[in-house]
């Protein structure tokens, strides 16, 4: 089996340019270590190793991500003669998919806690690297990416994958004072109990917003009830996760999502139900954006010339044929608050538990996370993300640098309360999210919605086991191994 990954290594020595070879060295480490450790089922090695035309097809599974495809199958023809097949698969019929066969499942984060319940996708053996600290290989290598990267791709402090990227939230926004934000991210550091504070700055941020559209405030009403009449899953999903960015503002930052002793939900408590308050403000003044995909909140903001004040919670499009491209700008200032909180709807990269082909989908996977599919890869998704020695051809943009600046910013601490990562955590969040469009049309009514969602919640951890949904959660947490 060695000489599968001398082949490996030479040939990423071909395909990755030598300033980009101590990023990824790591990768190679981890193929090495799955060859020497035994990743799947050991069967004897041929004396003769096939030729990649010869070997069966490479099973891709790219879970919620389509626009991935074509140019994976296209790249991979150029530098392989191995053949792909490659599937899409919505997560919302992930649940019932079998065999569960496939050799490389590329999927968003947030789903990593079913995937390792459901046996789909195997750990990468890390845990060896820390034994060989004295050679030129070590696990220094990780420390390239951000925390982000390494948080969206961990589950019970084991790497299961590769990250291609982890893309914050922030907020957006013209013609309104961003000093509230920037008082509330300060805060943030240094005050323990954040939940008046929350309230304080969201406050004047959207007292001054509703003074500036009162005109048309009627109009926006109507829009609200129209527009949550009827809500897709997509848009559940994104309402569920701009809930949940505002919550990482007030005291659910720390104390999370569950009272882990008795795993009880905490959505009937003050930091929640204010969340919601805010988060139903926002969706009457600004009921274009609150549900719809982050690029195209951000985009209506850099677009919305004729209005006096917008405001929305995303991040900023990579593709072409958008507000993003280098050749545009926006006419209008453009504000970016410093508060981030990351949803976990970047795309990570493992290799399936069951394959028959570990060699192939580890290589695949080093491939795959090269800085020159990364720029290939981002042209078209933008939940896929550059390495900080790449250059970015969307800088030019205003808006575009002044969010990548917070979004790249390391130095703060990363935490994971609400990442709401654990198994089963589709079912919890279709449960919120039917709380959370009630609360949008009877706002007068959020404390007994966000109570009755706790409920719900608590009934299903103990339908589904309250001992394996904690272990589940404090895995997603980094608490438990």
């Amino acid at each position: 089996m060695n000489s599968t990954f001398q082949s490996a290594a030479r040939l990423m020595t071909i395909l990755t340019p030598g300033k980009f070879m101590r990023k990824f060295s790591f990768l190679l480490l981890v193929l090495e270590l799955i060859g020497s450790s035994g990743c799947g089922t050991k069967t004897p090695e041929p004396t003769t190793e096939p030729s990649a035309a010869s070997r069966p097809a490479l099973i891709i599974w790219i879970v919620d991500a389509p626009e991935l495809e074509k140019e994976i199958s296209l790249r991979w023809q150029a530098a392989s003669d191995q053949s792909l097949k490659i599937e899409n698969i919505s997560s919302d019929a992930f649940a019932s998919r079998v065999p569960l066969n496939a050799d490389v499942v590329i999927f968003p984060g947030t789903m990593i806690g079913d995937m390792v319940k459901n046996d789909v996708i195997g750990r990468l053996p890390t845990e060896a690297i820390a034994k060989r600290e004295s050679d030129s290989l070590d696990d220094s290598r990780t420390n390239d990416w951000p925390t982000r990267w390494r948080n969206i791709a961990t589950f019970g402090g084991q790497l299961y994958a590769v990250p291609l990227g982890a893309t914050n939230l922030s907020v957006a926004m013209f013609g309104l004072d961003a000093s509230p934000f920037n008082e509330l991210n300060r805060e943030m550091t240094e005050v323990r109990e954040l939940n008046s504070q929350s309230m304080k700055h969201w406050t004047l941020v959207l007292n001054q917003a509703e003074s500036l559209l009162a005109g048309t405030l009627a109009e926006r009403r109507q829009t609200l009830q129209e527009r949550f009449a009827k809500v897709s899953s997509a848009e559940q999903a994104w309402l569920v996760d701009r809930f949940l960015f505002v919550a990482s503002t007030t005291n659910a930052r720390s104390r999370g999502l569950f009272d882990l002793v008795k795993m009880r939900a905490r959505l009937n408590q003050q930091e929640f139900t204010n969340s919601a308050r805010i988060l139903t403000r926002i969706a009457l003044l600004f009921p274009e954006t609150v549900a719809i995909e982050p690029t195209k909140a951000w985009d209506w903001v850099v677009s919305k010339s004729e209005v006096s004040a917008a405001l929305a919670i995303g991040w900023p499009s990579s593709i072409l044929g958008t507000t993003a491209d280098a050749d545009s700008s926006p006419s209008i200032k453009v504000d970016v608050s410093p508060v981030v909180w990351n949803p976990g709807r970047g795309l990570i990269a493992s290799v399936g538990k069951k394959t028959r082909q570990t060699s192939v989908s580890c290589n695949f996977l080093v491939w795959l996370s090269e800085p020159t599919q990364r720029e290939a890869f981002r042209s078209v998704c933008p939940r896929v993300e550059l390495t900080s020695d790449q250059n970015d051809r969307n800088g030019i943009r205003e808006d575009y640098r002044a969010f990548q600046s917070i979004n790249s910013r390391d130095s703060r601490v990363e935490p994971m309360e609400l990442s709401l990562r654990l198994a089963n955590s589709d079912q919890y969040r279709a449960i919120l999210a039917e709380r959370l469009v009630a609360c949008l049309r009877e706002p007068d009514q959020i404390e007994s919605l966000m109570a009755s969602c706790a409920t719900q919640w608590d009934q299903l951890t103990e339908k589904l086991g309250i001992d394996s949904q904690r272990v589940s959660e404090e895995k997603s947490l980094g608490h438990r191994k």
